[in-house]
């Protein structure tokens, strides 16, 4: 009988450490497919890597960082960036930034549910217009005259958005 009771408890170990690991994955793995401040998917070709008031966050774009830091009133250090073009990993200081393009960053109806439950169209959008970074200027300028918007290196783009 005791050995049958010590086979349960291992058991049962087993299968709530199985399904708290389970848990950890999903919640982490969730949480670098969605923005950890407006909880819309990230767009690998738009994703950012900051640190804000001291806190690393994985956000879907530099315009939702930016706008986040300016609303808490913290300072935003970008740690990576990422190219539009080829999806690699930038370093923020050598990147070149399009801000005020028609691409949207980030997917959004721009509807909102109001107090009789109709639809309100959004007056603000964290997210908008969307800025994406590019290795090489040339490559900025050419989306640029695409797409409209304006070419910003770090500092500039930083300094525009706040």
């Amino acid at each position: 009988m005791a050995k049958k009771a010590s086979i349960y408890a291992a058991v049962s170990i087993l299968v709530f450490c199985a399904l708290f690991a389970s848990g950890y994955w999903l919640m982490h793995r969730r949480s670098t497919e969605l923005c950890s401040i407006c909880q819309r998917h990230i767009k690998p070709e738009a994703h950012v890597v900051v640190e804000i008031g001291g806190h690393r966050r994985e956000v879907c774009c530099a315009h939702c960082a930016l706008t986040e830091g300016r609303q808490e009133n913290k300072p935003v250090r970008f740690i990576t960036v990422t190219d539009y073009h080829t999806g690699k990993g930038l370093d923020p200081q050598h990147a070149w930034f399009v801000d005020g393009s028609r691409v949207a960053a980030c997917e959004h109806d721009m509807a909102k549910m109001g107090e009789m439950k109709q639809t309100d169209q959004m007056a603000f959008d964290r997210c908008s217009p969307g800025t994406f970074a590019f290795a090489d200027r040339r490559a900025a300028e050419a989306f640029v005259a695409e797409n409209g918007g304006v070419v910003h290196n770090l500092d500039e783009m930083v300094r525009g958005i706040q």
